[in-house]
């Protein structure tokens, strides 16, 4: 055990690592999403509400996106302000449910090309045959990181 700490140290940081390429992706693709009035995450709320038939429960998507819920309450403030998704009593009366508005599909369909655009620069430079396996590793890695009790 005494050799492990060592070896350890000497790697770079995963989480430093990750969350320096996640903000360098993440404005890469704001400036192309910025061109009809969406971020990264919020676009990301609303492909994750329109894959699930346009409704879903708010814990649900917490879950689903990796959000703390008071982060996706803020998160989702600017896209009910903007008229783009309603929240609502679920069926179950205690739980509440997220739901896409027309507006929102309309605004999801003008995003997808620019969010293509900014897929494309980042595939092209990455590559398409390294950048499937790496996404299946990092989801690995989200599976590891939501299984370790941190509380």
């Amino acid at each position: 055990m005494k050799g492990q700490k060592g070896i350890t140290e000497s790697l770079p940081c995963a989480a430093g690592t990750l969350r320096r390429a996640s903000r360098s992706l993440t404005r890469l693709y704001d400036v192309h999403l910025a061109r009809v009035g969406l971020t990264t995450t919020q676009l990301s709320i609303l492909r994750t509400i329109q894959r699930h038939g346009g409704r879903m429960p708010l814990a649900q998507l917490a879950l689903d996106l990796v959000f703390e819920r008071t982060s996706l309450y803020r998160a989702l403030s600017p896209l009910r302000r903007g008229r783009l998704l309603t929240v609502r009593t679920g069926s179950d009366r205690r739980a509440k449910d997220v739901v896409l508005t027309p507006r929102a599909r309309r605004r999801i369909a003008a995003a997808m090309p620019h969010w293509a655009a900014a897929q494309q620069l980042v595939l092209d430079r990455f590559g398409r045959a390294a950048w499937l396996p790496f996404a299946e590793q990092l989801g690995y890695l989200t599976a590891i990181a939501r299984s370790i009790d941190v509380a």
